[in-house]
């Protein structure tokens, strides 16, 4: 039976968060628009009111189109890039090109840019929105993820091409996993200085009946810190499966001697799975609305029962 605001599967259990956010990156919403969109809230809206007629089938595609593309704090469109609908397929490109062997050093230092930018892009986009974030905040946060991206790259890229330890096929083949520890240590950079007003400001907590229970800065921590370690867990398959993949099929089998055009396909191939399937692994480690026992909550807040609850954000 459909149920409004609610998600479809059972949010205490992996699984059940999982189908929640693979159901979020359908394909489908990323060709709805503004008006379509808000054709969604109006069938959900008017199910409130009891005025539908819609079918359960309908409604969940609905609310799901929804939790794909809105903010759930400030129920604005988020912009298709940085939506979980959309953030997969935006990064397809990125991806595949940072894991392309032969990369110069430039070029894939321009490629961690990229990928910092959509990174931080997504992380403010989808933040607890309960507070506001200054403009210099968000810039710093972004400088300072990118610096650490670029760093990591180029510390580890220098290690490979000098150790003279290490032949020159290895080099090439260790070249291109160097960006899942860069990408992996600055996402987690990022949530956290993209997301700093948060440290600064709390967020808002709720009791269960939907009542504010004040402004927390233990929870707005506690956001924060299982976001950022979702991304080790996002970049993981992302950065992994394309060079493990290309790796793997080199030494098995002869189909890049017979087609060398075919690496690059393939590994656009593995880079759309890993980002199909490391996005929704991800986000699905912690339940998105979290909750926090009320008697570890300062004492400005003011709760009614023993949990508040919270948008970790994603």
């Amino acid at each position: 039976m459909f149920r409004s605001g609610e998600p479809k599967w059972d949010q205490s259990t992996f699984s059940g968060r999982l189908k929640h956010f693979i159901a979020q990156v359908d394909p489908r919403f990323l060709f709805y628009g503004t008006a379509k969109l808000e054709q969604c809230k109006v069938m959900i809206d008017e199910h409130k009111s009891g005025s539908s007629n819609k079918t359960d089938e309908e409604l969940w595609k609905a609310q799901y189109a929804v939790f794909g593309r809105i903010h759930p704090d400030t129920g604005t469109v988020v912009p298709l890039p940085f939506s979980m609908t959309g953030f997969s397929p935006a990064n397809i490109p990125i991806c595949a090109l940072m894991v392309m062997p032969g990369t110069q050093p430039l070029v894939a230092t321009m490629y961690q840019i990229l990928n910092q930018t959509m990174n931080a892009g997504f992380n403010y986009c989808n933040r607890n929105a309960s507070k506001e974030t200054s403009t210099y905040q968000m810039v710093g946060g972004y400088l300072g993820a990118v610096g650490v991206a670029v760093t990591v790259a180029t510390v580890l890229r220098r290690a490979i091409t000098t150790s003279p330890k290490i032949s020159a096929s290895m080099k090439r083949t260790l070249a291109t996993f160097l960006p899942f520890p860069a990408v992996a240590s600055a996402s987690m950079c990022n949530i956290v200085l993209m997301r700093n007003g948060e440290f600064f400001n709390g967020v808002e907590v709720f009791n269960e009946d939907g009542t504010s229970a004040g402004v927390s800065h233990l929870a707005a921590r506690k956001a924060i810190l299982t976001t950022a370690l979702t991304r080790i867990v996002m970049a993981t398959p992302i950065f992994f499966l394309p060079p493990a993949g290309i790796a793997i099929l080199e030494r098995a089998t002869t189909v890049f001697k017979r087609f060398p055009r075919a690496r690059i396909p393939t590994t656009v191939a593995l880079s759309t799975l890993g980002l199909y399937v490391g996005i929704p692994l991800a986000v699905a480690c912690f339940p998105q609305t979290s909750k926090l026992a009320a008697d570890k909550l300062e004492p400005s807040c003011n709760p009614s029962g023993g949990f508040v609850y919270y948008n970790k954000g994603l």
